[in-house]
């Protein structure tokens, strides 16, 4: 199986990569929130992940200590504090969500793994996958659940979702669960381009950078670049969500596969790679194997080469002696 890739991608290339996105998000509200996703740093979201109080929403990254609140990812995101306020912990009631599938009237209680993706209209697929990457931060794409359907009723024009207010219970959570786990805690980050864009929004009010931050508290050496790297496969945490009266499974850390196919790739890839590092240990092993008998050849060479060189001189001399005794024997 693959490694999760949790963190969000640039928005500009988002953009450019899918423009017929653009409208749906300038409708709602969302346009100027996606293009302010810049890069971030992994080292970073850490010490934010490990130093966040639950209680007050205080963090202490490097030189700098702020308050994380709905109200300053507001401001951060350029996203409005407006709509319902939800987070994935509580119920659906309505099923106007489930206008996105092909079939809009299926029975999605038998999906306890998530809906796949192939059960969505293909005008709606783009907005799940920005949906997925920008804001649930899952690193798997291949299946919608009942949060992402509640999501994008914001595109319908309707029952719209205060974005701020989620964004916020996701980084609790995504801290508790850090917290709980310091010895795999890459496992559990996510959100990491948000939590660039929170340090940024202090850095402006004191006129800083985040190039200068990063150096200044030895994220980075100067002249560094900050390269993203993809987050460690994780173990899966299976969290529930009832919805009208069902139970579906969250996959907070290790949502399913895009596909049965994806699935066997992958592990075709997996063993092929296990097999190509045994023969290569196999190899490695049969060098040090024949070193070690070379040696052994080596050390032994002078010995036999003496004890062969000995033996071939005394039957040098039990030969002569024998000669010169006949030729004695025959002269008296």
């Amino acid at each position: 199986m693959g490694k999760l890739l949790r963190a969000e991608p640039e928005g500009s290339k988002f953009l450019e990569a899918y423009p017929q996105v653009e409208e749906a998000l300038q409708k709602a509200n969302w346009l100027q929130c996606i293009k302010k996703f810049k890069g971030y740093h992994k080292e970073v979201t850490k010490a934010f992940a490990r130093s966040f109080q639950d209680k007050n929403g205080q963090v202490e990254v490097g030189d700098l200590t702020f308050t994380v609140s709905e109200g300053s990812i507001a401001r951060a995101t350029s996203l409005p504090q407006t709509g319902e306020r939800w987070f994935k912990n509580r119920a659906v009631q309505d099923q106007q969500w489930k206008r996105i599938f092909k079939n809009p009237g299926m029975n999605t209680s038998v999906f306890t793994k998530g809906i796949p993706v192939s059960h969505v209209k293909e005008e709606w697929k783009v907005l799940l996958l920005l949906v997925q990457k920008f804001f649930t931060c899952e690193g798997r794409f291949g299946a919608l659940y009942v949060y992402h359907g509640k999501i994008m009723q914001q595109f319908q024009g309707e029952h719209d979702i205060n974005l701020p207010y989620f964004l916020f219970q996701s980084l609790r959570k995504m801290c508790s669960m850090a917290q709980r786990n310091p010895r795999n805690i890459e496992a559990y980050l996510c959100h990491h381009s948000l939590v660039k864009l929170l340090i940024e929004e202090q850095l402006k009010e004191k006129q800083d950078t985040w190039e200068k931050f990063l150096v200044r508290n030895h994220f980075e050496e100067p002249g560094e670049s900050s390269i993203p790297r993809k987050s460690r496969r994780n173990r899966k945490e299976n969290i529930s969500e009832t919805v009208q009266g069902q139970t579906v499974e969250e996959p907070e850390i290790e949502p399913t596969m895009d596909s049965a196919q994806e699935i066997i790739s992958e592990t075709l890839s997996d063993l092929a790679k296990e097999v190509a590092k045994k023969r290569i240990e196999d190899k490695k092993k049969q060098k040090q194997d024949k070193g070690k008998s070379i040696v052994q050849e080596t050390e032994q060479t002078p010995f036999s080469h003496k004890k062969t060189q000995r033996s071939g001189n005394f039957k040098t001399v039990l030969c002569l002696f024998l000669h010169l005794q006949k030729m004695y024997k025959t002269e008296c």
